[in-house]
């Protein structure tokens, strides 16, 4: 690796030792380039552009192995090479010095945008998980992993109890309360909590993505598309923040989800696929008779605690005669809506109803 190779911002960005280094300081070619500073302090600007380029090109990209960038790489360089590559609102570039300039930037761009995302993820989930065995690094750490083929239940010191799934991985201070009066633990994979309650001990999930906490409930983490995250709530209520922003959370309560999406970087609420009823309920049977509509809605309500939310006065004058017994919640919703010829939506964790009213 000469220093002749490294005369322009073209030329770092588009060299794959370069890239590693910048977003993984532990990588081997870490010792070559802090002598390449050392001996070219000259370069300091450039090299600080072309890292804001990789951090910038990083975002949002889906990680792809390092067969399929070469392969990306070749299709560029064959359609700039054939002047087949052109910007909106131009002819097809020709002439040598406007191919070659454009090879540069499009090359650039492929290469980051097709590569940097796998290391981004690497490096985010290992920066999160060091950073908790950092913050523990006075008491010893307990590692649980569950098994390959089939899911393990553990308990915690406090009681509470996690279902990993196969292949999951459990990370928490041996005696699981901290100093600052928390209960902390890691989570690398997917698993089912029920969380003993203590209100002086809030309890804390961390994964590489999202930051859960409870006082005391059950629910699901999952490991959701690409770097995604998804929590179903079965009972209680929880609140999930993305690791990039403690302060703004999202209430769960039960039967709502949230799945945290990598691309747009955002928690979207939503209701979970197959709602259940609600535990503690003595009474689950559905039978109406004539029985105005909005206590069918409250009932329903009630039994899966999941806000169903109409127009008062235009349900008034209807009322409904059924019985229902153990179809799924979606499959009782269909029933009501259509004998009253209503339509219904979910929006933010929450059952719209529309309807024009009974006549």
């Amino acid at each position: 690796m000469g220093n002749e190779l490294y005369n322009s911002l073209e030329d770092l960005v588009f060299s794959r030792s370069f890239r590693n280094w910048v977003l993984n300081e532990n990588t081997p070619e870490a010792d070559f380039w802090s002598g390449w500073l050392a001996e070219n302090p000259d370069k300091h600007p450039m090299v600080n552009q072309a890292k804001a380029i990789i951090y910038a090109l990083q975002l949002n990209l889906r990680p792809l192995p390092e067969e399929t960038v070469e392969r990306e790489i070749g299709k560029v360089l064959q359609k700039l090479h054939e002047g087949r590559f052109s910007l909106p609102g131009e002819e097809p570039l020709r002439r040598a010095r406007s191919v070659t300039r454009l090879w540069r930037i499009a090359a650039v761009v492929a290469v980051v945008a097709i590569g940097a995302w796998s290391l981004h993820l690497h490096r985010t989930h290992r920066d999160v998980l060091q950073t908790f065995l950092a913050d523990h690094k006075a008491t010893p750490i307990v590692q649980h992993t569950g098994r390959t083929d089939s899911t393990h239940t553990l308990t915690l010191p406090d009681g509470s109890t996690v279902m990993l799934t196969p292949g999951s991985r459990l990370y928490y201070p041996e005696k699981l309360l901290t100093s600052g009066h928390r209960r902390e633990v890691y989570l690398d994979g997917g698993g089912f909590f029920d969380i003993a309650h203590n209100a002086v001990y809030p309890f804390y999930v961390y994964t590489h993505s999202v930051v859960t906490k409870v006082l005391g409930t059950s629910f699901r983490i999952s490991p959701g598309t690409g770097a995604g995250t998804i929590i179903t709530v079965a009972s209680g209520k929880i609140s999930v923040y993305r690791n990039s922003d403690l302060a703004d959370g999202i209430i769960l309560t039960p039967n709502q989800r949230i799945t945290y999406d990598p691309a747009r970087d955002r928690l979207d609420r939503s209701i979970a696929d197959e709602p259940q009823q609600l535990a503690g309920n003595a009474d689950t049977s559905l039978v109406f008779n004539g029985t105005p509509l909005a206590t069918v809605f409250h009932r329903l309500q009630s039994l899966y605690g999941i806000t169903i939310l109409y127009d008062e006065e235009a349900v008034s004058g209807c009322s409904l005669s059924v019985t229902m017994g153990n179809e799924p919640f979606y499959e009782k919703l269909n029933i009501i809506c259509k004998a009253i010829d209503a339509t219904y939506e979910s929006i933010d964790g929450q059952i719209v109803i529309t309807t024009r009213g009974c006549k």
